[in-house]
């Protein structure tokens, strides 16, 4: 056996090993419960009156990130400057910043006892225990995933043709929405996907400015952490167990589109 044959079959052994150990630590919790438990927990409403507000808090999040982040993709692939550079800073920031601190930074900042809090409460504006603050952190932590995924897809597209359309006598606007959109849409869909997922699973940040008020601000995260302080492991499970699927299915979206970026679309 050749130096090549034995450096696959270890190369194939540690990934199947840590696939199987991966497996088997997502799944495990399964193990916890029964099926009929879990049925009956399944068809408990409050139970989903906490999913139903993540996925709109999450939809609301993923449209903010679809108005504001190609602006911003826009600019960090095609315009390159000091002004770009520190957009990318800053719009990459809270990938490398706990999302508990995240969390914190807005609790202090909009609360009552901050300035810019004072400010915003005096205008009818509050983010500390409502809706509004879980929609600000889980824009702050998924905007990059929305970004860099987006500007990927814009470097990728020529600029030789970018450059001919405009001595064609294209505008800006022309380029942008007939030609770089078109020619992006597997990466802005790969985007949302990736986006929509860290939001909805998000729970460091959005505990810290939710106040954790059934029906108003419990998400389905901190709907896990509430039944599991509980005791009641069964509705815990299942709640995770609807996370854990829709994180397969928008981890599934983003592969595929991302497969079709790296493929030329």
């Amino acid at each position: 056996m050749n130096k090549n044959r034995i450096f696959d079959l270890l190369v194939y052994a540690v990934s199947f090993l840590f696939f199987i150990a991966l497996i088997l630590l997502l799944s495990g919790i399964f193990f916890q419960t029964s099926f009929e438990l879990l049925i009956k927990e399944l068809k408990d409403a409050g139970l989903w009156n906490s999913i139903l507000l993540s996925f709109k808090l999450s939809f609301i999040v993923v449209l903010i990130n679809l108005i504001i982040g190609i602006p911003v993709a826009y600019i960090l692939s095609f315009k390159k400057s000091r002004i770009s550079f520190f957009l990318d800073l800053i719009s990459t920031l809270p990938l490398t910043t706990s999302p508990l601190v995240i969390g914190f930074a807005v609790l202090i900042t909009t609360g009552p006892l901050n300035p810019i809090g004072k400010f915003l409460i005096g205008k009818g504006i509050k983010f500390v225990f409502t809706p509004k603050g879980i929609v600000l952190v889980q824009l702050i932590i998924s905007f990059p995933f929305f970004v860099n995924i987006v500007k990927t897809s814009f470097d990728s597209i020529n600029r030789k043709m970018l450059d001919l359309s405009k001595t064609l006598g294209a505008s800006s606007f022309d380029i942008l929405f007939k030609i770089i959109l078109p020619l992006s849409y597997s990466g802005i869909i790969a985007g949302l996907a990736m986006s929509w997922s860290r939001s909805i699973g998000e729970y460091a940040a959005t505990q810290m400015v939710s106040g954790v008020i059934p029906k108003i601000t419990e998400t389905a995260p901190i709907e896990v952490f509430v039944k599991t302080s509980y005791g009641n492991y069964p509705a815990a499970i299942a709640v995770a167990g609807i996370l854990m699927l829709i994180s397969l299915f928008s981890l599934g979206i983003f592969k595929y589109f991302n497969y079709k970026i790296k493929a030329g679309n």
